[in-house]
């Protein structure tokens, strides 16, 4: 029980900092601005639906993608290690999670009243190429898994991405409340303070991996 737990708990530390619903709160609020409580409530449930069902997929097929290509697990968790690493340096530094033309999609859809619930939310502000990237190399690693077996295993990881879709539903639904309590700069100093341990937890990634390439060339003794 306690392996399954600890895949669980990697699941949802390796992916909360990519899809970082708290971040979103303030995108959310202004793409819905002007919207009923309902369809605001709507939105939360179907914008975490929409991560969790494109994640598990990633999730199902990911490994297969990589022995398809020949990807070994050591390079899946250099990557994965990088985009942590980079979106906790975007946290540190409030780097917009939209560019510019996804900036300039926002404004069309919002003047055309078109629903957001996919795009621009799901994506690329919440599941993106990072969180799938981050999924992939979950999916890998449970194929490689010594403490459980494979189908307990990408159970695990389903279970974390289903507990980060729990947390996008309340992080979205509460968005209000969110907003009040710490208002937008208490947001975005948050995910300042929370983007130094991401960068270390991306760091130990990227480090994890190289000590795994190193061990597969033989230059390391395990």
């Amino acid at each position: 029980m306690q392996p399954f737990l600890d895949g669980v708990l990697s699941g949802v530390a390796a992916l909360f900092p990519v899809v970082d619903p708290i971040g979103a709160v303030p995108i959310f609020l202004v793409l819905t601005a002007g919207a009923p409580t309902a369809v605001r409530h709507r939105y939360a449930f179907t914008i975490a639906r929409n991560v969790v069902v494109l994640l598990v997929g990633a999730l199902l097929v990911g490994g297969s993608i990589l022995n398809f290509f020949g990807v070994s697990l050591a390079v899946v968790r250099i990557a994965g290690g990088i985009v942590v690493f980079h979106a906790a340096w975007g946290a540190m530094n409030s780097d917009p999670k939209l560019n510019d033309i996804d900036n300039q999609d926002v404004a069309k859809r919002l003047d055309q009243h078109k629903d957001i619930a996919f795009m621009p939310m799901t994506i690329p502000l919440l599941a993106g190429p990072g969180a799938i990237a981050v999924t992939v190399g979950l999916a890998a690693q449970s194929g490689q898994s010594q403490a459980l077996p494979i189908a307990l295993s990408l159970l695990a990881s389903g279970a974390a991405i289903g507990l980060i879709g729990v947390g996008i539903f309340l992080a979205l639904r509460t968005s209000n409340l969110l907003l009040k309590v710490l208002g937008a700069s208490g947001i975005q100093a948050m995910s300042r303070l929370l983007g130094l341990f991401v960068m270390a937890i991306g760091v130990q990634l990227i480090l994890n991996g190289l000590a795994d390439w190193l061990t597969s060339l033989n230059l390391v003794v395990p």
